[in-house]
């Protein structure tokens, strides 16, 4: 159902749904998520939730697009208002960890769906795109800063991929180690890419 056509208790139920869907892909990971499970955290029928997602492929989908936009919603706004290149990255990386530690179920269930869902025949997960959107939007960013000149020239993509690569190890870290110091470790990250990033004109 498009979301154009649905109703305002449609609507409600499905965020419910999604809700109740990822408290249990991060309380009892992917490989025990069932819908069964996931109709009795929101205590409906397993019908309930086919009518609304069709399946538990619909579902994950939407999951991924819920955390997603929690993120985005986030992010985006802290990034755009800061007035240059090298403030937009340290907002960019602050937001990121900020995310994870507001966030922590829901960041926890988009890491199960990840390592858990591989795409149809072998294709990419239900993030995939979401991921490459991630590295093009942060180029942007990067190209913003080398036109300033206030960031060296450097391969964006390559960066970029650094970047997102360092930030995206802090999750692991934080299901192993909950109690790991992320004011310290967002402090580190920004120092660490002010560096590398950085014009030495």
């Amino acid at each position: 159902m498009p979301p154009e056509s649905r109703t305002f208790i449609e609507e409600a139920r499905r965020a419910q749904i999604i809700s109740c869907a990822i408290e249990v892909l991060a309380d009892q990971g992917y490989p025990h998520t069932t819908l069964a499970k996931i109709a009795k955290q929101a205590k409906i029928s397993t019908g309930v939730i086919s009518y609304h997602f069709g399946g538990k492929k619909q579902l994950i989908q939407a999951v991924v697009e819920e955390v997603v936009k929690l993120g985005t919603d986030m992010m985006l706004p802290r990034i755009l208002a800061q007035p240059t290149p090298t403030d937009g990255l340290r907002a960019y990386i602050e937001s990121n960890l900020d995310f994870m530690r507001v966030h922590r179920k829901p960041l926890i269930a988009l890491i199960e769906i990840i390592a858990h869902t591989p795409g149809e025949g072998g294709g990419p997960n239900p993030y995939a795109e979401q991921a490459e959107v991630a590295i093009t939007d942060l180029e942007k960013l990067l190209e913003w800063g080398q036109q300033s000149g206030e960031f060296r020239d450097f391969d964006k993509r390559s960066m970029a991929v650094s970047i997102r690569g360092a930030i995206d190890a802090v999750p692991g870290r934080l299901i192993h180690e909950p109690d790991c110091d992320l004011e310290l470790l967002t402090r580190e990250l920004i120092t660490t890419f002010t560096i590398a990033t950085r014009s030495q004109r």
